[in-house]
């Protein structure tokens, strides 16, 4: 059997060292716990390069959790228009007054009290863990899902996926793993028109050793 890390954890991180999307705002060294969590409510639904122009102009307006607080609801809803799924002014709103009354204004540490936060599933919690504190585990939405279901020969509804890519995320860089699978699944492994004569990992792929001739000899 070959050995996961090297045939796909390791040339995932080397593909998104050289083709990955490191500019987007939210991925900035400098960014807070607080305004990772608004990204990842913003980016729920929707897509990275639709929700970064929002972003900027939102984190810019409101930086803290006391910002949101002391914000008009309507005008939230304003900055966010543009993206749809206006409901999300109401996430973040609740999501600061709940830190503000609950966590002295700071984004909690741990699953749980992640969860209890207004808008927030399992897929935005461990982001945020991942992204913040480098939590050893893998947040897995569609596009991670597709990934791993083609790379490992798996249905894409498996159970066995997410618990898949939590052992494979490297306790060192779960950050660069998370942002690799999610740019490679949305560059590269996408939905519709994969690359795969050309993918990097392809060699190794059980969903493209199955469909190519050269995979059967």
């Amino acid at each position: 059997m070959l050995d996961p890390q090297r045939t796909f954890v390791e040339p995932l991180l080397a593909w998104y060292e050289e083709d990955g999307r490191e500019e987007l705002p939210w991925r900035e060294p400098d960014r807070t716990a607080f305004q990772v969590l608004v990204a990842e409510i913003l980016l729920q639904r929707t897509t990275a390069k639709a929700v970064v122009g929002a972003y900027r102009s939102f984190i810019a307006r409101y930086p803290t959790p006391e910002a949101v607080a002391a914000a008009p609801m309507e005008e939230i809803e304003q900055r966010i228009a543009p993206l749809g799924l206006v409901k999300r002014a109401e996430f973040i709103e609740q999501c600061a007054l709940q830190l503000l009354d609950n966590h002295a204004g700071d984004v909690p540490r741990n699953l749980a009290d992640l969860l209890a936060l207004h808008g927030v599933g399992e897929y935005t919690a461990k982001s945020v863990l991942i992204h913040v504190d480098g939590f050893g585990v893998a947040a897995v939405d569609a596009n991670v899902r597709r990934l791993v279901s083609r790379f490992f020969g798996l249905p894409p509804d498996a159970e066995a996926i997410e618990p898949l890519a939590d052992a494979l995320a490297p306790t060192e860089r779960s950050s660069d793993f998370q942002h690799a699978m999610l740019d490679f699944a949305s560059d590269v492994c996408t939905a519709r028109s994969p690359q795969c004569e050309s993918c990097p990992i392809g060699e190794a792929c059980n969903s493209y050793n199955m469909t190519n001739e050269w995979g059967h000899k």
